[in-house]
């Protein structure tokens, strides 16, 4: 892997992360601070005419996708500011940022959902419970994250194209390792080539709905052991509980979120027990995004941690050093991930350890095995 080829990608990622992060919060302080919002979310309600209750719901998925053009504008501008005519910084920008007219749309539909799905819950808590909103909207947080743990696995199976893998020995060495571990498993997957939804392997679900979805380009270049031992990697987070302690954590630092936009909206004059508009959520929409980066140092960690335990995990269920070397080792070089990150990088971006610190407890647990 040529480290320097692999240092400037990861560099140029990062700052196409930040210049979104930078256009997001500045598109949310311009609608939260001028007339900007109001006029917007007013703007928004008036194209709807639906009627009755649909009025609401219809208003404020226009508003979020207006939001979202706004935010893509922005980090456009931002990326063309930054880049000054360098046209080789602009290579390394547009695959780290995934220019395109696809990725744009992919990325304003994205943003739409989510920003739909988190005013729904705002306005939805608010006007339940005025002067409690930020708790119930932690809660209800948490309940569609729960859900969606139970339910997605079929949605995802069927909306990625997913069919079941047609290699008999690893289907059996899966399920040797699944029944191990006691992790049911409902199928195993193969994914097509232009899946997004994993590069390597993931198991998604609960209870006896768990799924296995492996990457084409696994299936088609990578041994048996290899495969196994990422997905032992992956049984361990659900033997270990990680998917729901992670959860807990987040709904956790969402629910304080939500409490600091309440004191943050009370010391604007606006008032405790004062049900929110859409104009209102601009502002929560802030508030909630400088807590979550806030917070991402102790979530990083909290991951590393996690994904330490369950490299570990997959090289005593298997026994299979070697192989967790070389899947190591073949993931860093298709995503160019740098061998050895600096300290700051690592407790500012990364959820999982560096490609050098996996290798290093691969070859100590083969030392003391």
């Amino acid at each position: 892997m040529n480290e320097s080829t692999a240092t400037r990608y990861q560099r140029e990622r990062r700052r196409a992360q930040a210049r979104g992060v930078v256009a997001g919060l500045g598109v949310s302080v311009g609608l939260a601070f001028t007339p900007a919002g109001p006029r917007l979310a007013g703007w928004a309600a008036s194209l709807t005419g639906a009627p009755g209750v649909l009025a609401t719901p219809i208003a404020l998925v226009v508003f979020a996708a207006i939001v979202a053009i706004l935010w893509e504008v922005a980090t456009l501008a931002l990326a063309a500011a930054d880049r000054r005519g360098d046209r080789r910084s602009a290579t390394f920008d547009a695959r780290a940022g995934g220019a395109g007219a696809s990725h744009m749309l992919f990325a304003v539909a994205m943003a739409t959902l989510a920003g739909s799905a988190f005013g729904g819950v705002v306005l939805l808590a608010s006007w339940i419970a005025p002067s409690w909103w930020w708790l119930l909207a932690g809660v209800l947080a948490g309940g569609g994250l729960v859900l969606a743990l139970h339910g997605g696995a079929g949605w995802l199976a069927r909306a990625a194209g997913a069919r079941p893998i047609e290699r008999p020995a690893l289907v059996e060495q899966l399920g040797s390792l699944a029944r191990r571990v006691h992790v049911p498993i409902e199928s195993i997957d193969q994914l097509p080539p232009s899946s997004t939804l994993t590069a390597s392997a993931l198991v998604t679900g609960a209870g006896q709905r768990r799924r296995i979805f492996i990457a084409d380009e696994l299936m088609r270049g990578w041994s048996d052991d290899e495969i196994a031992v990422v997905v032992a990697h992956e049984f361990a987070h659900h033997a270990h509980r990680d998917l729901w302690t992670t959860l807990a954590v987040d709904v956790a630092v969402l629910a304080a979120a939500f409490r600091v936009a309440a004191g943050v909206r009370d010391a604007a004059g606006i008032g405790a027990g004062v049900p929110m508009t859409m104009a209102d959520l601009p502002l929560v929409a802030l508030v909630t995004g400088l807590v979550w980066i806030a917070s991402a140092p102790i979530r990083h960690a909290l991951s590393r941690w996690q994904e330490r335990r369950a490299d570990e995990f997959a090289l005593t269920l298997t026994g299979q050093p070697e192989a967790l070397q070389a899947a190591v080792r073949r993931l860093a070089a298709a995503h160019l991930a740098e061998e050895r990150p600096s300290r700051l990088t690592r407790w500012l971006f990364h959820r999982h350890p560096s490609a050098a610190e996996r290798l290093e407890a691969a070859a100590a647990f083969q030392r003391r095995d």
